[in-house]
């Protein structure tokens, strides 16, 4: 019977929205299906997630020491993952995922809140 692998990372923890944001990339090179969710908590922040991809990002096996830092290109999505001044969660799906490392990352507009973010992927099969 095969098996299934599954990741689940958490990018941030109670983050502060009052900046820019980009997550640290995580390597989804064999990995089929990917979801990201987004947890905030506010009163006032806009703003907007983005997931970024890369073929060419690569880290060293070993050390973990990024090689290159490639270059990443904002995937479209149904919909607009946005903060619009209230309390909300978001859930961004990735089917049949074809990219080497994937990065989530928040664009501010104005205002203030905390998020937290969690990847979680899967491989079909194995």
């Amino acid at each position: 019977m095969a098996r299934k692998n599954v990741v689940l990372h958490q990018l941030w923890s109670a983050e502060d929205m009052d900046a820019d944001k980009t997550a640290t990339p995580t390597i989804v090179r064999y990995l089929d299906n990917i979801a990201y969710q987004i947890n905030f908590t506010t009163s006032d922040a806009i703003g907007v997630w983005r997931v970024e991809a890369s073929l060419d990002y690569e880290v060293d096996a070993v050390t973990g020491q990024v090689v290159n830092a490639g270059e990443w290109v904002p995937l479209i999505l149904s919909g607009s993952p946005a903060a619009a001044g209230a309390n909300d969660e978001i859930l961004i799906n990735i089917n049949q995922n074809p990219f080497n490392a994937l990065r989530l990352v928040y664009d501010r507009t104005s205002g203030d809140g905390s998020m937290s973010a969690f990847i979680m992927a899967r491989q079909i099969g194995g």
